[in-house]
This record gives structure tokens, C-alpha cells and sequence, in this order.
């Protein structure tokens, strides 16, 4: 696909200086993009490769100081960028209508004529299944299941039994949705496992990254809101409830009963301890340790996390450790003279 300058300007919604006559058929990076593609600047620092960079054009922040050919400017190259990708890049999975002769499925499963069912799929008893849902290669889908429309679990996924998804999730390869939760109990020194009777339950537009493991609740489910988004490795443990639109990134990990508001964002390697409340809009930054609630609208980090500000405060006393290390050796061999 290719398309005029111009009209990628007005498709992003941005201010075209140059040829609104240039063809462009896809974005690249802008270390990399060639004479019929198109790259962006959301961060000054990638501005050193605008003397070699060849190509077509560039989105960029509608303030930043830049003199190239064609420019699209924007007050959000990010978002300009999300729709260029959309336009030009995006390649649309296509329904392969139909059951697989490879996959297994219980006569009891509802599944309707626009779904596609790929080898090796196994689908349990009494599993429902929305219009235009795609169960890739191998996954398995347990009984009691049920999927929304426009759903796409990728290869080797794992559905427990009762999992209930909502429309337009995706489920990446790996992942497995419904696993007992770690539930043990100690009576006389013996550890004896706790019944896991619950489900799993994801809104709509929720996206699963790869090899995440989301347990079922013990009693009652384990809840994730509409438009929420983990990214790979993420595990999430029983009857924790996460709220709407919230991102989750790489090796995350909440242990169980804890709810998040909606809006939470996680960095990577961060954490939140048992049965707290996260209010809504929280930030929790990198490798952050939470151990207590957290109100709505803060950002904390650190471990264990606190106001990322007052956080800020001790990492910059704890670089002065070593000169006041040495000020206070210095000063007991100063005391011990006299």
C-alpha cells in the first residue's frame, strides 16, 4: 500500500511542511527508513541521525527545532505514530473460517460458522465461542469457557476451565489463563493444598502478553477490566481484581487478593505484596516493591515503594555514603588522638 504525503497528513491528523505529492508505503525507523518510508521524532535524542536518515519524511513534535523537507508536525507524535502504523503497517489477520481436522472438539461446544479452529486445538465441554474468535494451533480451551467475539488466542495458550473472556481480547502464545492459585494451608506441620474454585474473568480489549500466568480465584474470580494490557511474563495471582486501562509491563508480579484502581501503570520488575488496595492513576515505577496501600493518583518506588519523591531524596544521601563514610573514619582518628 502507498499513500500521498498529504493525505497521511490529514489520515493523523497533522500539519504537512513539504510535498503533499510524496508517496509513502510504510514507517520505519529512522535509522533505517528509505526513500519511500516514513519515521518520527518523539525524543530530541534521535535527532543526531537526521543527517543521514533517507527518509521520505518525518513526524515530529510540533516545536521541535528541525529543518528536513518533509515534515508532519504534531502535538503528539506518539499518537501520530500509533495511526501511521495502523495505516501503513498493519497486517490484518484474516478469519480462516472453519474447524481444523486436526483439532478436538466436544460436540457439546458452541461454536459458531465465522470462528476459526486450527490443528491441534482441543476444546472442552460446554465451551462458547463469539462470532470471528480465532483459537490458533494447540491451544487448548477447558470446559465452561467462553470467548468473546473477535477474540484471538495465539498457539499453545491454556484455558482453564470456567475462564470467561470478553470480546476483542488477545491472548499471546504461552500464556495460561485459570491455573489454581498457590494456595496452601499448614496443619501440624503438614502442608495440605486449599480447593482453587473460581474462574478467571477478562473484559473487553484485554491483551495478554506471552508466557503470563493469571490464577483462578479460590473462591469467586480473579479480575481484569476492559482495556487492560500485561505484557510477557506477567503473573498475576488469585482473586486479584485490576481495574480498567491499565498497563502492566514485563516481570510483574501480584500476589493474591490485592485490586488495583483503574488506570494503574507498572514498570518492569515491580511488585505489590497481598490484599493491599491501589487507588486509581498510581504510578508504581521499576523494580518497585509495594508493601502498603496506595492512594489514588500517586507514584511510588523504591522498596519498599514509597513517594517516588522522597525516594528521589534517599538515593541521592545514599550516593554521598562513601565521602561520609571517609569524613567520619577521618574524624574518629582525629577524636582517638587526642
Amino acid at each position: 500500500m502507498t499513500i500521498k504525503l498529504g493525505e497521511l497528513a490529514l489520515a493523523i491528523g497533522a500539519r504537512l511542511e513539504g510535498d503533499e505529492g510524496v508517496e509513502i508505503s510504510r514507517l520505519n525507523e529512522i535509522q533505517v527508513a528509505t526513500s519511500d518510508e516514513i519515521s518520527f521524532i518523539s525524543n530530541p535524542k534521535y535527532l543526531k541521525y537526521v543527517e543521514n536518515t533517507q527518509a521520505a519524511a518525518l513526524i515530529v513534535p510540533e516545536d521541535l527545532d528541525i529543518e528536513y523537507p518533509n515534515l508532519l508536525r504534531t502535538s503528539n507524535p506518539k499518537q501520530a505514530m500509533n495511526r501511521a502504523l495502523q495505516l501503513l503497517n498493519s497486517k490484518n489477520r484474516v478469519v480462516i473460517k472453519g474447524i481444523h481436522p486436526g483439532a478436538t472438539v466436544h460436540p457439546s461446544a458452541s461454536i459458531p460458522a465465522s470462528a476459526e479452529i486450527g490443528p491441534g486445538v482441543i476444546i472442552g465441554q460446554d465451551v462458547t465461542l463469539g462470532e470471528n474468535t480465532i483459537i490458533e494451533g494447540n491451544a487448548v480451551i477447558q470446559s465452561g469457557c467462553q470467548i468473546g467475539s473477535g477474540s484471538h488466542i495465539h498457539p499453545n495458550v491454556v484455558l482453564y476451565e470456567d475462564s470467561i473472556l470478553g470480546t476483542n481480547c488477545i491472548i499471546q502464545s504461552g500464556s495460561v489463563i485459570g491455573s489454581d492459585g498457590f494456595g496452601f494451608a499448614i496443619e501440624d506441620g503438614v502442608i495440605e493444598k486449599i480447593p482453587q474454585t473460581g474462574n478467571v474473568v477478562l473484559g473487553d480489549n484485554v491483551e495478554v502478553g506471552a508466557n503470563c500466568a493469571i490464577d483462578r480465584g479460590s473462591i469467586g474470580s480473579t479480575t481484569i477490566g476492559d482495556s487492560t494490557k500485561l505484557d510477557n511474563l506477567v503473573h498475576i495471582a488469585h482473586n486479584v481484581r485490576i481495574g480498567k486501562n491499565c498497563f502492566l509491563t514485563g516481570q510483574i508480579g501480584i500476589a493474591g487478593s490485592t485490586t488495583l484502581g483503574d488506570r494503574v501503570q507498572m514498570g518492569g520488575q515491580s511488585g505489590i505484596v497481598g490484599h493491599l488496595t491501589i487507588g486509581d492513576d498510581v504510578s508504581i515505577a521499576t523494580r518497585g516493591g509495594v508493601t502498603q496501600d496506595v492512594p489514588d493518583g500517586m507514584m511510588v518506588s523504591g522498596f519498599p515503594a514509597r513517594s517516588h519523591r522522597e525516594e528521589l531524596k534517599i538515593e541521592a544521601i545514599i550516593k554521598k555514603l562513601p565521602e561520609l563514610y571517609k569524613a567520619v573514619k577521618t574524624l574518629e582518628k582525629q577524636v582517638n588522638k587526642t
